[in-house]
């Protein structure tokens, strides 16, 4: 037992992991930084990483008429979904592709929010197919793994970056 709440360490972190399991299964990517190694990941070389509160949120809703309609409403510095956005359309066709969606066959429309501000840097690409991929799942429903969303969240990553490292979509 801890002396401070009564709890036994094993109670604790299994009420932590809860409190992490709802926070995942909210369809939210998290942002982070490659603080060392930025550009040596993609070679395998390791990297310093840290975790951002920040988040992208994603609400997917199946419609009657076939096709993908997006609405983004994530925070942005000026200019930055405009010049992201074949990037941001190929990564998410990737991303429903991987997860079997075909929008010629049942329409989707995505809702993307939250707090992350949508910027190169800070993995909001990431964030926002990881986001993808579980309000996606949500939505199917599937009980998507971690790893089913990570690999999920990789193969829309190489809409943006082509051969992503990995690191952000954890």
């Amino acid at each position: 037992m801890t002396p401070d709440s009564g709890e036994s360490p094993a109670a604790k972190r299994a009420r932590h992991e809860a409190i992490g399991q709802r926070a995942l299964a909210q369809c939210r990517g998290y942002g982070k930084l490659i603080l060392f190694g930025e550009h040596f990941v993609v070679y395998k070389v390791p990297a310093l990483v840290g975790a951002v509160s920040a988040y992208t949120d994603c609400d997917c809703a199946f419609t009657e008429e076939p096709g993908l309609t997006v609405v983004d409403e994530r925070p942005a510095v000026p200019n930055y979904k405009v010049k992201k956005a074949a990037e941001a359309q190929e990564a998410i066709q990737l991303t429903l592709k991987h997860l079997n969606v075909d929008t010629s066959k049942r329409g989707v429309k995505l809702t993307f929010g939250g707090d992350l501000c949508a910027v190169s840097g800070i993995g909001a690409s990431a964030a926002q197919v990881v986001a993808l991929a579980r309000a996606v799942g949500r939505a199917l429903p599937l009980k998507m793994s971690e790893d089913e969303v990570n690999a999920a969240g990789y193969e829309g990553e190489k809409g943006y970056h082509g051969t992503p490292s990995g690191i952000d979509n954890t």
